[in-house]
């Protein structure tokens, strides 16, 4: 019984390999802009959201928990970005919501926990050693893009 099930597994993240090809270029994309230009291309992410949304629906497994957790974390994310006043920005919004509705609820909480985690460490290291001020302003998407490659290497490469 065991051995069936890990193949159903098995099985399972092979069948998401698109799922993880059209976040990960999607995340790749913005990262690249974010580190430019300070912005995430709404595009890209649009296209995204679209991308997975319609892989959902092809393999049937779409739940609605996992868009009301997507909205959810988007209108989060954009509250938070209105009274940090831009320091979180709305684009940082999308991405999670990207996330949320591709990888499900639990996933998300944990890719936006590692990110903010990531992101506190490197935010200590650009202060302590670098001699940044303390409000200097740091793109999130490059830490939205490691926790998802963190999560999809664990998938595959299990301690």
């Amino acid at each position: 019984m065991w051995n069936r099930l890990n193949l159903m597994e098995e099985k399972n993240i092979d069948n998401n390999i698109l799922l993880y090809i059209i976040l990960g270029t999607a995340l790749i994309i913005c990262t690249v802009t974010d580190l430019k230009y300070k912005e995430i291309y709404m595009p890209v992410v649009a296209a995204g959201l679209l991308l997975v949304l319609c892989f959902h629906i092809w393999r049937q497994d779409f739940q609605l928990k996992d868009i009301a957790g997507a909205v959810i974390v988007f209108m989060f994310f954009m509250a938070s970005s209105a009274a940090s006043r831009g320091q979180l920005g709305t684009g940082d919004a999308f991405l999670f919501a990207l996330t949320g509705l591709g990888l499900g609820v639990m996933v998300n909480i944990f890719i936006i926990m590692f990110s903010l985690i990531l992101a506190f460490f490197a935010a200590v290291f650009l202060v302590l050693v670098k001699h940044k001020p303390k409000n200097y302003g740091i793109p999130l998407a490059p830490f939205v893009l490691s926790s998802f490659i963190i999560y999809v290497t664990g998938l595959y490469i299990p301690l």
